[in-house]
């Protein structure tokens, strides 16, 4: 192939051609959190784009009713534009979209109008960067400036649970509401797994209980590193409580209380790091947060913040103020699962 030719190729569009939503129910176990059990099954929406080129990209996203209309409305408005348009796709999503979604999600913890578009536009690019990808001959990582990184450690999410769902049989994983069903469910996933850490969803017995709880997986899985997440149940009174209590045996400590000011209030007083997925969800949370130091780790989701490219950004961003960047986890596909942009920083000296 000529030089001329190779730049032919390279410049040759590759133009979307149909978008097309598919939402997807898929069953959810009885585990249990601060507001209930979760229901029967979980949605997620999956996302595909084909082109003129023949190649074909998948992203996933999330599937409410009102988040699938826009989805369904900013893909229709896709058709014709280049895969590899990313950034007038993002400005076409936000005004399609118009401010919209800034009040449907509440106040502080919540969506706001710019982290609507970025939820709706994420899955959008994923799948455009899975086509250029495909284009390219190489892996979506190369297009985001090379992988970092051979492996990904993951960590093992405990949950207390019912053996089953009301009316249904009780699943493979049984029952685990006190702490030794606790262990032995951590057991049971480290061994099966590998898993090098350990996340306990908390908020759902006493503080106490879940205290002994989390001490007691401290005991029996010495070097794992071990997170508590009660989903912002805890006053600040109790949350600082815990979190002497738990000194020297979390890592760190996620979304202990609502808010901005209750986050700080706690991270004035806990002797370990503050994480979130509740209190910093969209770009302009970021420097209030700083601003209060409410919070030292952001717990991302691509599919939250706007897709592999403001992943990055928000990576860039947590670096040049010293915050840990991990990834939150969710009820979710192999599609965003294999997609997750995992880039986690220690805690700052």
């Amino acid at each position: 192939m000529s030089a001329a030719t190779a730049v032919s190729a390279r410049a040759r569009s590759i133009r979307i051609t149909e978008v097309s939503v598919t939402p997807v129910a898929f069953r959810d176990p009885p585990l249990l959190n601060s507001t209930g059990v979760h229901q029967p099954y979980a949605l997620r929406a999956i996302v595909e784009i084909a082109t003129d080129e023949g190649l074909h990209g998948v992203g996933e996203t999330y599937a409410t009713t009102g988040h699938l209309a826009r989805l369904h409305a900013v893909g229709r408005s896709l058709v014709g534009l280049d895969v590899r348009a990313l950034n007038a796709m993002h400005r076409r999503t936000a005004d399609l979209l118009g401010g919209e979604g800034a009040a449907a999600f509440g106040p502080e913890g919540g969506s706001t109008a710019e982290s609507t578009v970025d939820r709706v536009f994420a899955p959008f690019e994923v799948a455009c960067l899975d086509i250029q990808g495909k284009a390219a001959g190489c892996p979506v990582s190369d297009l985001l400036g090379g992988a970092v990184r051979d492996a990904v450690p993951f960590s093992a999410y405990l949950f207390h649970k019912w053996a089953g769902h009301p009316g249904a049989e009780p699943d493979p994983w049984g029952e685990a509401l006190d702490t030794a069903g606790i262990v032995a469910q951590a057991r049971r996933m480290l061994d099966r797994y590998g898993f090098t850490a350990i996340k306990l969803k908390a908020g759902v017995l006493p503080p106490e209980q879940e205290i002994e709880t989390v001490r007691a997986l401290h005991a029996a899985f010495p070097g794992r590193p071990v997170r508590v997440d009660p989903n912002a149940a805890w006053t600040v009174p109790t949350s600082i409580k815990v979190a002497r209590e738990l000194d020297g045996v979390v890592e760190y400590l996620e979304d202990p209380t609502p808010g901005l000011d209750g986050m700080a209030a706690v991270a004035a007083q806990a002797p370990m790091p503050l994480a979130t997925n509740m209190c910093v969800v969209a770009f302009e949370h970021l420097a209030p947060s700083v601003a209060r130091g409410a919070v030292q780790v952001v717990l991302s989701d691509h599919h939250y913040w706007g897709g592999l490219h403001r992943s990055k950004l928000l990576s860039g961003i947590c670096g040049t103020f010293g915050l840990g960047l991990s990834m939150h986890s969710n009820s979710h596909l192999g599609v965003s699962l294999a997609a997750m942009p995992i880039s986690r920083r220690p805690r700052p000296t």
